[in-house]
């Protein structure tokens, strides 16, 4: 079903790194005539599709939702399908008091078990009128002092209301932030890691990388590999119980890497490996594997929609990479030189040059929500089809760390 809708996603990430919940955000089109959309055809196909290609409820990870759209779409019939009602949050500010339809509508979902979240907040009369019905609060921290910002979260909570603080970018903001007092943050803080130009790889984590280097070797051929693979044990049983969960629907139980090779492919394998041997780095959220599984899937789609089939394989390469600063707290550039990859792929992953350098723009616009950004990235490509890969991406990424987490 057609729609003119935009569907991107936020984590929002405890203290302690954890995943607390997503936020959804729902965008019309640039330059679309609002007066004349029909808001209950167009929710009913955005929601119809993703439960189509994805399902709410593995977009989400079944974890509470947080829900930002426009005005017209605040109705208890237009919401997502998330159960039970008291999972989801909607999102509400101070131009809402203006609006007497939408006050309705926010009585009529408070009566049905959603919770209400105040955002954009500030300390002001026309806020604190809003605090009475809100469970959750939503501020920017930048632009507050140190103290401002303290003493705001401490007479938020004294009112029993939690605070998420949003738009966290960096490893070095969520540590500043925390210390002042926040428990909740929203954005992508964890794939901007503190990084000195000075620092080193760690040598556990260097042996991890030469590993990688060595896995990802274009020429290695499958007997290297499988010694390789086969030196650790730990490794090789979780590869084979990954391979083998329910979900991946095999019509026979693989028993060896030979097997595995015989019905995946060696490209295939050597993803799986990639996968396990990152979820195995210490001190990284588990976000940060599944923003590598998404960017690395969803620039897929972006080689397949350029018809560069043929260089698929190294689009997902470039978007499964791009995180590897983050988990292994080293400079991008330090990293490359240990890696089997050509000077396309590197000078997209240091400075997002080349078409793969853009597609990994593209991915970042979408995790930020940033249309304009999106059609920065590539004039010319559908934004639709891009935001659908993007989710279809998402889904994919949930349903692959399941097969993972049997392992």
């Amino acid at each position: 079903m057609h729609h003119n809708l935009i569907l991107n996603k936020l984590p929002i990430l405890d203290a302690d790194k954890k995943l607390y919940a997503y936020q959804l955000n729902v965008t019309p089109l640039p330059n679309l005539a609002l007066q004349g959309l029909n808001w209950e055809e167009e929710s009913q196909a955005l929601w119809a599709g993703v439960e189509e290609h994805i399902g709410l409820d593995v977009l989400t990870a079944g974890k509470p939702v947080f829900y930002q759209a426009p005005i017209q779409m605040l109705s208890l019939d237009l919401l997502p399908a998330v159960e039970p009602l008291s999972q989801l949050y909607v999102e509400v500010n101070i131009d809402f008091l203006s609006n007497k339809k939408a006050l309705a509508a926010i009585k009529e979902i408070m009566q049905a078990g959603v919770k209400i979240a105040l955002t954009d907040f500030e300390a002001n009369e026309a806020n604190e009128k809003l605090l009475s019905i809100a469970k959750l609060v939503k501020i920017h921290p930048q632009g507050l002092t140190s103290a401002a910002l303290q003493e705001m979260i401490g007479n938020l909570r004294a009112k029993n209301l939690q605070v998420v603080l949003m738009d966290v970018e960096t490893e070095e903001m969520f540590e500043i932030l925390k210390q002042q007092g926040g428990a909740l943050f929203q954005g992508y803080f964890f794939t901007n890691p503190i990084v000195s130009t000075q620092q080193e790889v760690a040598s556990n984590k260097l042996a991890m990388l030469k590993l990688l280097g060595e896995v990802n070797n274009p020429d290695a051929e499958f007997s290297a590999l499988a010694a390789i693979i086969g030196s650790d044990v730990g490794l090789t049983h979780k590869l084979l119980a990954a391979i083998n969960h329910p979900q991946n629907n095999l019509p026979y139980v693989v028993e060896s890497l030979k097997e595995a090779v015989n019905f995946m492919g060696l490209k295939r394998l050597k993803f799986w490996v990639n996968m396990l041997m990152l979820s195995e780095v210490d001190d990284v959220p588990m976000e940060l594997l599944v923003t590598a599984l998404v960017r690395g899937k969803f620039l897929e789609s972006i080689a397949e929609t350029l018809q560069r089939k043929d260089e698929m394989d190294r689009y997902f390469m470039v978007g499964l990479f791009s995180t590897l600063n983050a988990f292994l707290k080293a400079p991008m550039v330090d990293i490359i030189d240990e890696l089997p990859i050509s000077d396309e792929v590197k000078s997209a992953l240091v400075s997002q040059e080349g078409k793969m350098g853009k597609a990994l723009f593209v991915a970042r616009a979408m995790e930020q929500g940033n249309i304009q950004l999106i059609f920065a990235g590539f004039e010319g490509l559908d934004i639709m089809a891009i935001s659908s890969n993007y989710m279809d991406a998402s889904g994919w990424a949930r349903k692959t760390l399941d097969s993972l987490k049997a392992a």
